[in-house]
């Protein structure tokens, strides 16, 4: 059985939308939070299948409660919000690495919208975050065998980044195994570029958790483990100069 969360303080609004899933769904079980605390209270002890936020909350905006959402949910997002320029702008500065969340909804929330959406990141589990190419250099390290034994190292090059994970290419794939954990080293800004458009951010070494999702001749896949505020900060300011891949 479905399970999905609204989340909105105009009551009308979360009757309209409980309606959608109710005819698109029969038997989706709807639950309702009118706040930010509440959205995250509920999320510290229920997992739903998709979460419905609205951008104007009446303690907390949509994409500053979306990122809180994302260190406890990794389920799909789905915000709504009157058409504004306000809006725009905070999907743009906050959302961009997101395809769930970036792909807001109108309201007045209509089934046609809502249903397309639903369709793409909950029936058809459509990838949440946007992938960006990358060429960047790296270095894997994963968990020593044993005491006295060397933790395995391999070097390779980022092919894209998402804040979910990675492609990597390497050399000695041998070296690797799936579902292995290991720590990924790579440079990231360590400084947010929109603070002074002039001056340009410094880099910095970072490293990640991540364990090995899948291996081919020559490539591997990796998933993040959680990411920190300032890992998920630097790999955003990666991302806003590269092109989606």
């Amino acid at each position: 059985m479905t399970t999905v969360l609204i989340v909105d303080a105009c009551k009308p609004s979360l009757v309209m939308t409980s309606e959608i899933f109710k005819d698109k769904m029969t038997g989706t079980v709807v639950d309702i939070a009118q706040s930010g605390r509440e959205t995250i209270e509920y999320l510290s002890e229920k997992t739903p299948d998709l979460c419905v936020i609205d951008f104007d909350l009446p303690d907390v905006d949509g994409p500053a409660l979306i990122e809180a959402m994302r260190k406890i949910f990794t389920g799909p997002i789905l915000m709504t919000a009157y058409p504004d320029k306000l809006v725009e702008k905070a999907v743009t500065d906050h959302l961009f690495a997101c395809n769930d969340a970036s792909a807001w909804v109108s309201k007045p929330v209509n089934f046609d919208d809502l249903s397309e959406k639903i369709d793409r990141f909950l029936m058809n589990g459509y990838r949440l975050g946007k992938r960006f190419k990358s060429d960047t250099d790296t270095q894997l390290v994963g968990k020593a065998a044993g005491r006295g034994k060397r933790a395995p190292k391999v070097t390779g090059k980022v092919l894209n980044l998402s804040l979910g994970g990675a492609k990597v290419q390497i050399d000695g794939v041998g070296k690797i195994k799936k579902a292995q954990e290991i720590t990924m080293s790579i440079a990231l800004p360590v400084s947010d570029p929109r603070a002074e458009a002039k001056t340009r951010p410094a880099v910095g070494e970072t490293k990640i958790k991540a364990t090995i999702a899948w291996t081919t001749s020559g490539e591997i896949g990796l998933k993040f483990m959680r990411l920190t505020d300032v890992q998920r900060r630097g790999l955003e300011n990666y991302f806003r100069d590269r092109a989606p891949d």
